[in-house]
């Protein structure tokens, strides 16, 4: 009886023979892994070139030394893949030693800066309109991070906590060991000298002529990590310069100056200037960052030079020129509080508004302060303010009641509003009133480290809102929060906030320095 041995055939797994889903899957999973030599797969066959190309280019960073090359890269067939430009503009390492007094001339940084966002605006200039295009500028020198500030970020991009981010982390701790430089096992033990702090927030002073105009870029982003001091001036020139700006994410620092106020002085020229450019924006989200927040040590002021703008009667001309009949009513007084000037100008910005945002830079109370009775909010959707008033204590009680009342008459006049936050936080502390409308119910919810009781009379300023809703009834929450608060980002981040009030990767960094 013969035996007959059968043998079978498998049939030979081929990439075509995969579903196209998968091979989706599989082609993302390339373009997020970023493995070394990741890129040059796009020239495997048009499949591949059509998905791991539209990665490729869909964020695109670039060094100043990289402009030159860039318009060859970055053809015009292949324009419509970039959604966003990040240009590092990597300064000059210090002059001197990082001990020495003696700093680096800003001259020197402005030549480094003013070059590489000319490069960058004037190709830019070329390309047609396109549809939500970010810029991202930074700039910082290698030697910001030595001896004394071993544990700032100058350019990342991590947004969540992984492993190889806390492997990293822990491996810098091992070598943050300088006594010289107030660094023991990893903790900070001393702080800076004046000198290394102005060095680090040293001016770039302002462009020396206009930019070239730029109708591309609808998103602006400047974060917390670009922590040289620029000019308001040079803030507004960039600002008017992108005529087509939609959405800005701006992370300024407190200006370190021994004059504060004329310095906001120059944020007010700025703001103004700001008010009458930026017709086509939507949303506006600013974060004011200070090292007082860090360093548990004495504070010490700094001596920035003053910007160009301290001539109070320039920047009195600028209102009366503007043709804003909102900005005509402001009192014309030179010693006011300039953080005043800027509430009142932002209020009145906020009519033109879909989204906004400003954290500590100004007071809500002032903001609320501005609103004028005649005015209307008929596009804005969502409102994110700070106030100092928002801390425990028996004093800040009624003060808060106010607050909390003004903001429910004040809501009743914007029909769009969905999300409304009032909010604090800080070492040891963190808390938010927070407004939302989630599909056709209406709620209140007070959040925080210490309890509040919100009393009937401000559940009945805010009862209108809901009573415009399917469901009338307004939900009142508390919540507590009972982790440790050791910084305004731990406190951003376990507030858990509806809207963003910074970027991602700025609260990442945040929590770790």
């Amino acid at each position: 009886m013969a035996t007959h041995r059968m043998i079978t055939r498998s049939r030979k797994l081929t990439w075509a023979s995969l579903a196209s889903e998968i091979r989706v899957m599989i082609l993302k999973a390339i373009a997020d892994q970023k493995n070394p030599g990741w890129a040059s797969l796009a020239s495997v066959c048009k499949e591949w070139q059509y998905y791991l190309e539209r990665a490729n280019f869909s964020k695109i960073k670039l060094r100043v030394s990289c402009l030159d090359d860039f318009e060859r890269i970055v053809s015009p067939q292949k324009r419509a893949l970039v959604h966003h430009i990040c240009l590092n503009i990597e300064l000059p390492r210090y002059s001197s030693g990082c001990c020495s007094k003696r700093r680096s001339p800003p001259e020197k940084e402005r030549f480094f800066f003013r070059d590489g966002i000319w490069k960058l605006f004037s190709i830019l200039s070329t390309w047609g309109p396109a549809d939500n295009l970010a810029l991202e500028i930074n700039a910082y020198s290698s030697s910001d991070r030595v001896h004394w500030f071993r544990n700032i970020y100058l350019s990342s991009d991590n947004t969540e906590d992984d492993e190889g981010a806390i492997s990293d982390a822990s491996r810098t701790g091992i070598l943050r060991h300088d006594p010289r430089h107030g660094w023991m096992n990893g903790q900070q033990v001393r702080a800076p000298p004046r000198s290394a702090v102005e060095r680090l927030f040293q001016p770039i002073p302002s462009f020396s002529k206009s930019l070239p105009q730029v109708t591309v870029v609808t998103c602006l982003i400047i974060r917390r990590q670009l922590r040289r001091y620029l000019p308001p001036s040079s803030i507004a020139d960039l600002f008017t310069s992108l005529d087509r700006l939609e959405y800005i994410s701006w992370e300024p620092w407190v200006p370190q100056h021994y004059q504060y106020q004329l310095t906001k002085q120059d944020l007010l020229f700025f703001a103004l200037r700001m008010y009458n450019a930026l017709r086509t924006l939507n949303k506006l989200v600013i974060f004011e960052d200070s090292p007082e927040f860090y360093y548990p040590f004495p504070a010490r002021p700094l001596s920035l030079p003053l910007g160009p703008y301290h001539d109070f009667g320039e920047w009195r001309a600028v209102v009366f020129a503007s043709k804003s009949q909102d900005l005509q009513h402001l009192p014309l007084n030179p010693l006011l509080d300039p953080s005043e000037w800027l509430a009142a100008i932002f209020a009145s910005k906020s009519q033109d508004l879909q989204h906004l945002a400003i954290s500590f830079m100004i007071d809500a109370g002032n903001f609320l302060r501005y609103c004028r009775p005649t005015w209307s909010w008929s596009r804005l959707q969502s409102l994110a303010l700070t106030s100092q008033f928002l801390q425990d204590g028996l004093e800040n009680r009624k003060k808060i009641e106010v607050l909390l009342r003004q903001a429910g008459d004040l809501v009743q006049k914007m029909p769009k509003m969905h999300t409304f936050v009032l909010w604090n936080g800080g070492r040891g502390h963190a808390c938010a009133f927070i407004y939302r409308v989630d599909r056709d119910r209406a709620s209140i919810t007070w959040r925080g480290t210490w309890h509040l009781e919100l009393s009937p009379a401000v559940v009945k300023s805010w009862q209108p809102a809901a009573e415009k809703l399917p469901i009338s009834e307004l939900q009142v929450k508390h919540e507590c929060i009972r982790e440790v608060v050791r910084s305004h980002g731990d406190a951003i981040y376990y507030l858990q906030l509806p809207c963003q009030v910074i970027e991602p990767a700025s609260l990442w960094q945040i929590r770790r320095e």
